[in-house]
């Protein structure tokens, strides 16, 4: 028989701590115990000690559990966490490691060397290209969360990302569905971890909805104070008033459910050929009634509840009903677990990396046995300190004497104590108004990226992609072979059968400049031209859309030139009313700037207020050169041929030149600490 393995998964909630201890006998895992601590407070609440709270729950966890030879992986606050998915082109995989950091500088809102970052690489086998998960939390917060661990003297042999955790037990415990794509929707206290199963691809977002907003809603409609709200939350059904009690609760479905399928269409706007066929449920606020059928029907897709767990083996444990009572707050325990027995598709490890090699040479005693004496010395010292002054303290009148000096010099020592922090308090304000100028670092490159990947979006762009691989490949002769499939796109047989150009089969954009305009009254900003935009306009102040709000935010004006005709770039731009479905830069821009939020994952850091087309016009239009040369005569307006750049025996003359107005509002005061959580900020890539 194998020697059994044993590890713990500890997820340390707003609610309370979850563990899990999976042990392995002959490859069959085995839950061999659990356990659960409330805290007596939500971390989350303003008046909750959160550092003595998560002690207290570890010494608890420490007293009533058996670690020994366990390994310990742990979850890391998810609103602190950065993920981002990248496709690369077919590179060779030798240089996949300095692409994906490259990619990494410029997608992590933050300095490289502040934060703790791994990778990961998804792979489809009937696809060349490579997609690469970009994970990554800041280091105060790793700090911060190993500082609760060392204080209780656990050691910790890995750090992971909560929804990296729930993708690892969903793909393992066979909870995806039999075809198509799979949503697992884990609702906690304070927000709700949406996880993307759908094949090799994987995809998450949080969404700062959970179970205490349904509570702070009765909080509001009945003015009960949040301890009381939250056992009526829990009685509902039962309740004499549950109808009032649903009705206050109605607009926080309303809100989850629209955050949801906001997320799906952010999804589906890049992958289009994918089906949502299920939704995992998680978490305690799943166990709101009524939830799961609300759910069904506002999405369409069948719900299901976790209710067991598949490829765990029966047993007592599994069995008891406080287990089976909590199973749907299990999942980030369980995912946990199953990494560190190493059964996992994401395995990516954010402990630092000088703590993983002090790991791998723990069997050097000797080391340790000298930090102990060092610490022993340590801790020494002060007492025999403590102890020689107070026998220098003995009775008489010399002793007393010599207390009243060592009080002076303790004055002393605390008044030129006080002086120093004041200095350094001056210093450190000194310091912040130096760093004013940085406040909105961040916000122009998100509200950039938000705009320009919107325009290369495979559901409003298809031809993007081709342009794109040919403007990152290495060399002339990749570009070579590039060239005719982008040359193809132009062509179509007419009638007759004969190959005809028709370059408005070349769906892309070229943005040829992009400015941006500050101001304090965003709605006031744009142009009064009819709608569609007439040729030429210009912009002109409008008034604000409600007297007395004003709106900070950027107004952008893109221009550029595109083959398609003026009736499918309108389209393209805000939708084509007659085809709900089809996509638009309007949807996934509100998309992509729906994801931005800022590092405690509570605010939307961009909104997008307004887009709107300015001019949009053929280039013999906008040259005056329209009319066509009578029969056997000539034209006396020459039209001027402006050649493809790619294609020189091309011209572009009928392609449509635009102007583009989009208004995004600055919705945090300091953007500077933001863009965090998955999905929309990134290289700009727009053509």
């Amino acid at each position: 028989m194998a020697t059994p393995k044993t590890v713990w998964g500890i997820d340390i909630g707003q609610v309370a701590l979850k563990a899990l201890k999976l042990r392995n006998v002959d490859g069959e895992l085995q839950v061999e115990a659990f356990d659960i601590i409330e805290h007596p407070k939500i971390l989350s609440q303003p008046d909750a000690d959160r550092r003595q709270l998560i002690r207290n729950a570890l010494e608890q966890f420490l007293a009533r559990n058996d670690l020994t030879d366990s390994t310990i992986v742990v979850a890391v606050p998810g609103q602190s966490s950065f993920t981002r998915f990248v496709k690369l082109p077919p590179v060779d995989p030798k240089k996949i490691p300095d692409i994906v950091r490259f990619e990494a500088e410029q997608q992590i809102p933050f300095a490289i060397d502040e934060v703790q970052w791994r990778y990961q690489t998804f792979r489809d086998p009937d696809s060349p290209d490579v997609e690469v998960g970009i994970f990554a939390v800041k280091q105060g917060d790793i700090d911060e969360l190993m500082d609760r661990f060392v204080e209780v003297e656990m050691k910790v042999d890995v750090i992971q990302m909560p929804a990296m955790a729930l993708y690892n037990f969903m793909t393992y415990d066979n909870q995806l569905a039999a075809d198509g794509a799979t949503l697992l929707v884990d609702i906690g206290a304070d927000k709700t971890d949406l996880v993307v199963a759908d094949g090799p691809r994987m995809w998450v977002r949080t969404i700062q909805i959970g179970g205490n907003s349904f509570t702070e809603s009765l909080v509001k409609a009945f003015k009960y104070p949040f301890a009381k709200a939250e056992k009526l939350k829990r009685t509902a059904v039962s309740h004499k008033y549950a109808r009032q009690i649903f009705q206050a609760m109605r607009p926080v479905f309303a809100d989850l459910v629209q955050e949801i399928h906001r997320s799906i269409g952010a999804y589906t706007a890049t992958h289009r050929e994918t089906r949502f066929k299920k939704l995992v449920g998680m978490g305690n606020g799943f166990r709101m009634p009524g939830l799961q059928k609300y759910l069904e029907q506002n999405l369409s897709i069948p719900v299901v509840p976790i209710d067991n767990f598949n490829k765990l083996t029966p047993s007592s444990t599994i069995n008891a009903p406080t287990f089976t009572q909590n199973m749907l707050s299990f999942g980030v325990a369980y995912g946990l677990a199953l990494q560190g027995m190493g059964e996992t598709v994401i395995s990516t490890n954010l402990l630092p990396e000088k703590i993983q090699e002090a790991l791998k040479w723990k069997q050097r005693q000797w080391w340790f046995a000298g930090a102990a004496a060092a610490l022993l010395v340590a801790m020494t010292l002060p007492v025999i300190s403590t102890y020689s002054a107070t026998r220098k303290l003995s009775t008489g009148a010399e002793k007393a004497e010599q207390a009243k000096a060592i009080l002076a010099d303790g004055k002393r020592a605390e008044q030129a104590y006080n002086q120093q922090r004041t200095a350094l308090q001056q210093e450190q304000q000194s310091v912040a108004h130096l760093m004013d100028p940085l406040k909105y670092r961040e916000f122009w490159p998100a509200a950039q990226a938000v705009v320009l990947n919107s325009f290369s979006d495979p559901s409003v762009a298809p031809g993007a992609k081709l342009y794109m691989n040919y403007c990152l490949a290495a060399d002339s002769t990749q570009r070579d072979l590039l060239l005719p499939a982008i040359r193809k796109a132009g062509w179509r047989r007419d009638a007759s059968g004969k190959p005809m150009l028709y370059r408005t089969g070349r769906e892309v954009f070229f943005i040829t400049d992009m400015t941006a305009t500050y101001s304090t009254d965003l709605m006031a900003m744009g142009d009064q031209s009819a709608a569609g935009g007439a040729p030429g306009a210009s912009p002109a102040p409008a008034p604000s859309a409600t007297p007395g709000q004003t709106v900070r935010g950027f107004y952008i004006v893109i221009k550029g030139y595109t083959p398609m005709d003026t009736g499918t770039f309108y389209y393209r731009i805000l939708g084509n009313p007659n085809s709900p479905q089809s996509g638009s830069i309007k949807s996934v821009m509100e998309a992509l700037a729906t994801q931005m939020t800022d590092s405690a994952g509570h605010t939307k850091l961009l909104e997008l207020k307004e887009i709107k087309p300015l001019k949009y016009v053929t280039r013999k239009e906008a040259g005056g050169a329209t009319v066509a040369p009578p029969a056997g005569g000539t034209s006396t307006q020459p039209v001027v041929l402006m050649p493809d750049p790619l294609f020189p025996d091309e011209d572009t003359i009928n392609d449509t030149v635009f102007e583009i107005g989009v208004k995004i509002a600055i919705t945090v005061d300091d953007p500077s600490s933001s863009v965090a959580t998955a999905g929309a900020a990134g290289r700009s890539k727009g053509m």
